[in-house]
C-alpha cells in the first residue's frame, strides 16, 4: 500500500511534470522553425544555379531524413530507458537535440564550403531525428509516471499543451528573425534562417540545465528498479506479449497524426494555395487554432480523469465531427481575406485538440512499467515517421484531386478513428490512471475490471 503524498512530495511531482514537459516543446519548435525558413535554407545550402523547385525539394528531403530515422532511434532509446531509467535518457535526448539545433544555426553555407554544407546539415538533421524519436515518448512516460493516479490524463494533456507552445514559439521566432535580418542587421541576411536555430539551441540548453535535478519516476523505482523484472529484449517483449495495446496505440496515433498535420501544420499552406487567402490571414488562422487547441487540452484531460477514456474519446470524436462538418460547409465559401476565415477553425481546433491531448497518457497507461517507454515508442514513432513524413504531400494531392474540402475529410477520418478507439479502449488493460489495476485479476474498488488487450 503506497504512503499518502506529503505537500513536499506533491510539490516535487508537479515540478517534475512541468520540467518534464519542456523538451516536447522543442520537438514542435524545430518542426515549425525549419519549415518556415525552408526556402532560405535552400538558398544557403545549395548552388545558386539550381532551380528554386529543386532547392526546395532537396531542403525538404534533408528535413524528412530526421523523420525517417525516428523509429529506429526512438525504439533504441526507449529500450535503454526501460533498462536503466527514465531520467538518464530523458536528459540525454534533449542535450543531443539542443547541440544539433545550435550547430545548424552556426553551419557554413554552400558558398563557403561547397557540398560539405548540405552534408553537415544532413548529419545534424539525423542527430535531431534521433533525439526527437526518444524525446516525446520519454516526456509522456516521465510525466505520466509522476502524476497522481487520478490525474494521469491531465498531466499528459498538460505535457501536450506545453509541446504545442513550441509551434507558437517556432512560428514567432521565424517571423521575428526575418524582421531582424531585414531591418536591424541588413548586412547579415543569413540571420533570417540562423536565428531560429540559435534560439532553439539556447532554449534546449536551458531545458538541459533545468532537467539536471529531476527525480526518477516512482513507478520505475518501485516496479522497474528490480533488475530481475526488466526484460532483456523490451522490443520483443512488447511485440510478443502486448500486441493488442501496440495495435490500439498505432491506430490512435494515426488519428493524432491526421489532426496534427492537417489542422496545425498544413493549414497555412492550404488556406493560401487552395482557398487563396493572403499569408497574413493564413498565419493568423493557424495561430488562433493552435492557441485554441492548447486552451482546450487540459479540459479534455480533466474529462478523461473524471469520466474515463471511453466517454472522453466518444465526446472528442463527436465534437470533432460536428465542428469539422461546419468547416466543410462554410470555409470553402468564404471570400479571400475574410476575417471569418481566421476564426472559423477555432471550434474545430478546440475539439480536435482532444485527440493529441490524449496520446501521452493514454499510450503510457496501456503498457506496464518494465516496457512502458518501449511500448509507447514502437507505435508512436513508426506511425509518425511513415504517415507524418508524407501527409503534407498526400494532402496536396487530395486537394488537387478531389477539391478544397479534402482536408476536412481527412479530419473526419481522424474523428471516426477516435470513436472506434472509444469502442476498443474498454478491452485494453490499464496500468496507470483511471481503471489501473495493481495486479492482474485485481480491480480497484468501484472500477469495472478491464479485459486484457
Amino acid at each position: 500500500m503506497s504512503r499518502p503524498a506529503t505537500p513536499e512530495s506533491a510539490h516535487r511531482a508537479r515540478r517534475n511534470i512541468r520540467l518534464g514537459s519542456l523538451g516536447a516543446a522543442l520537438e514542435y519548435y524545430d518542426f515549425v522553425a525549419y519549415l518556415y525558413v525552408a526556402t532560405l535554407i535552400g538558398h544557403a545550402f545549395f548552388p545558386a544555379d539550381m532551380s528554386d523547385t529543386m532547392r526546395l525539394v532537396q531542403t525538404l528531403a534533408i528535413y524528412s531524413t530526421g523523420l525517417l530515422i525516428r523509429p529506429v532511434a526512438g525504439i533504441l532509446i526507449a529500450r535503454m530507458a526501460d533498462r536503466v531509467g527514465r531520467k538518464r535518457l530523458f536528459v540525454l535526448t534533449v542535450a543531443v537535440m539542443s547541440v544539433a539545433t545550435l550547430l545548424i544555426g552556426l553551419l557554413p553555407t554552400y558558398d563557403q564550403v561547397g557540398w560539405v554544407a548540405p552534408v553537415l546539415l544532413l548529419l545534424l538533421r539525423l542527430a535531431q531525428g534521433c533525439a526527437v524519436g526518444g524525446e516525446l515518448p520519454a516526456a509522456a512516460v516521465f510525466v505520466s509516471e509522476h502524476a497522481r493516479p487520478d490525474g494521469v490524463a491531465r498531466a499528459g494533456a498538460f505535457q501536450q499543451m506545453t509541446a504545442y507552445s513550441g509551434l507558437l514559439i517556432g512560428a514567432g521566432a521565424a517571423f521575428l528573425s526575418g524582421l531582424v535580418a531585414t531591418h536591424l542587421t541588413p548586412d547579415t541576411p543569413s540571420l533570417a534562417w540562423r536565428l531560429p536555430f540559435l534560439v532553439g539551441g539556447v532554449l534546449g540548453f536551458a531545458s538541459v540545465y533545468l532537467r539536471r535535478n529531476l527525480d526518477e519516476t516512482p513507478a520505475f523505482v518501485r516496479e522497474g528498479g528490480d533488475r530481475a523484472q526488466r526484460p532483456v529484449a523490451p522490443v520483443r517483449e512488447v511485440l510478443d506479449t502486448h500486441r493488442g495495446p501496440v495495435l490500439f496505440g498505432a491506430l490512435f496515433v494515426v488519428a493524432v497524426t491526421l489532426v496534427n498535420i492537417t489542422y496545425f501544420n498544413y493549414w497555412p499552406t492550404y488556406l493560401q494555395s487552395a482557398l487563396h487567402h493572403p499569408a497574413s490571414t493564413a498565419l493568423a488562422s493557424s495561430l488562433v487554432a493552435i492557441a485554441g487547441a492548447m486552451v482546450a487540452m487540459p479540459a479534455w484531460g480533466y474529462v478523461a480523469d473524471r469520466f474515463g477514456w471511453r466517454r472522453m474519446l466518444t465526446w472528442v470524436g463527436l465534437a470533432t465531427t460536428a465542428t469539422t462538418l461546419l468547416l466543410l460547409v462554410v470555409l470553402p465559401t468564404l471570400p479571400p481575406g475574410s476575417t471569418l476565415a481566421i476564426w472559423i477553425q477555432l471550434p474545430a481546433a478546440m475539439a480536435g485538440g482532444g485527440i493529441p491531448a490524449a496520446v501521452p497518457s493514454l499510450l503510457a497507461a496501456i503498457f506496464p512499467t518494465e516496457v512502458r517507454q518501449t511500448g509507447f515508442s514502437v507505435p508512436y514513432n513508426i506511425v509518425v515517421a511513415l504517415l507524418g513524413g508524407f501527409l503534407n504531400l498526400i494532402l496536396v494531392g487530395l486537394v488537387a484531386g478531389i477539391g478544397a474540402r479534402a482536408p476536412m475529410y481527412v479530419v473526419l477520418l481522424a474523428a471516426a478513428i477516435a470513436l472506434l478507439a472509444a469502442v476498443l479502449v474498454v478491452r485494453i488493460r490499464f496500468h496507470l490512471g483511471r481503471g489501473a489495476r495493481p495486479a492482474r485479476g485485481v480491480a480497484r474498488s468501484g472500477e469495472p475490471e478491464p479485459v486484457s488487450g
